[in-house]
Formats: C-alpha cells, sequence, structure tokens
C-alpha cells in the first residue's frame, strides 16, 4: 500500500497538508531533509529504511543522479524483498532512462 501525505506547504496552500503528516515525517526521519522523501514502514508502521542514504548527508528525493537511484534500489531490495529481480530492473531502467 502506498500512502502520500501533503507537508511543508506554502503559508496560502497548508489547508492542503494531512493533519498529523509533519509527526510522520518527523518519526520516519524526514525532518530535516527535503521533498520528495521516501519511507518504507512495515506492517506495524515501524520504519524499515528511508531516502537518507546511510553515511550520507541529506535525502535523496526524487532519485535522479546515479547515487540516488543506487539507493532507492537498495531501497526496494530491502523493503520490498518480494519484488522479483525482473521488477527491479524495470523500476531502475525507468529511473535511468529520465531525462532532465
Amino acid at each position: 500500500m502506498v500512502a502520500q501525505l501533503v507537508v511543508k506547504e506554502s503559508e496560502k496552500n497548508k489547508h492542503l497538508e494531512n493533519a498529523g503528516g509533519t509527526v510522520w515525517l518527523d518519526k520516519l526521519g524526514g525532518k530535516s531533509g527535503g521533498l520528495p522523501f521516501f519511507a518504507f514502514v512495515d506492517a506495524k508502521g515501524e520504519l524499515i529504511l528511508n531516502s537518507n542514504r546511510s553515511g550520507e548527508s541529506g535525502n535523496i528525493g526524487h532519485p535522479f543522479a546515479p547515487e540516488e537511484i543506487a539507493w532507492f534500489m537498495k531501497m526496494l531490495e530491502k523493503a520490498a524483498p518480494k519484488m522479483t529481480p525482473k521488477e527491479r530492473q524495470t523500476i531502475e531502467g525507468w529511473l535511468k532512462g529520465q531525462k532532465k
């Protein structure tokens, strides 16, 4: 299941934010990073992994650079172990094929 939370909106768009969204963002490790921020949680809502690269500073945001794509793929391997290698390849190929 995918849940999208709206947070950190400008003053004129604050009404679009999800109630409690900032609390979840903080709990999942995204308080100081930018958006988008990704977090994978287990069935109990406990963090598995987020888009802050291990040993690196900051959130990868939308994965575009090779090192960001590599981290996102590691996220999928850990958080979605039932995903097949072919499915992961499809996602990785799409991410690598993006144009700025």
